[in-house]
């Protein structure tokens, strides 16, 4: 964001506390002379409390543009905005030369190594569905491949509409979707069983029962 108005005011902001500072050191050595004339008989109580207040007042004043100086500079710190973490700009809500305010959207940040899969299941099969189960599904934009993943969470409430249930995936393996918002379809696997062993000349198979399409 621009921060010509802001730089401006943090000079200013430390110019004065500059200003402040010495000022209160001469205010400082103005009190240890009058302490010392007043030990030696040659200034008044009054003299020396007169020194005491403007040296008070001198610290007063630079406490405060310290402040200044300060808070100047955390509001030019915060002309740049910086994300919490490494990613792609996905979408843009301000132009150039628009205002900038608290709480204004000013873009959006995707983590492509944080996507995850978000799936419904009928409630007639989310009985068997639980965390930690393997998941493969296929991403539309994406025919050629298949992803794994695992069930981070089952929602614990059903949609009220449709009496789905909402169940999230976390990627596994090397291969994820560069895009976020495409639509998928995939497979949870509940259960698996090894066959018996086959008589010769049959072919063996290890059997798996996924539910229906997540």
């Amino acid at each position: 964001m621009d921060d010509t108005a802001i730089r401006d005011g943090l000079a200013s902001a430390e110019s004065a506390s500059r200003a402040a500072a010495q000022a209160f050191e001469q205010a400082e050595r103005q009190f240890q002379r009058m302490t010392t004339l007043r030990t030696s008989g040659m200034a008044s109580a009054q003299q020396l409390d007169e020194a005491e207040v403007r040296r008070n007042n001198a610290q007063s004043d630079l406490e405060a543009s310290r402040t200044r100086a300060v808070l100047a500079r955390q509001q030019l710190q915060r002309t740049e905005v910086r994300a919490p973490f490494d990613g792609v700009v996905s979408d843009r809500k301000v132009s150039a030369g628009d205002t900038a305010q608290i709480g204004k959207e000013l873009v959006k940040v995707i983590d492509p190594a944080s996507m995850r899969f978000e799936g419904l299941v009928s409630a007639d099969n989310i009985g068997s569905v639980k965390a930690g189960q393997d998941v493969s599904f296929r991403v539309n934009g994406y025919p050629d491949q298949e992803f794994t993943g695992k069930v981070r969470r089952v929602n614990p409430a059903a949609n009220a509409t449709t009496r789905q249930v909402e169940v999230l995936v976390d990627f596994t393996g090397q291969k994820q979707p560069r895009l976020a918002g495409l639509y998928a379809e995939g497979r949870i696997e509940t259960s698996s069983a090894r066959a018996s062993p086959c008589p010769p000349r049959r072919s063996c198979a290890r059997a798996t029962r996924p539910s229906p399409g997540g």
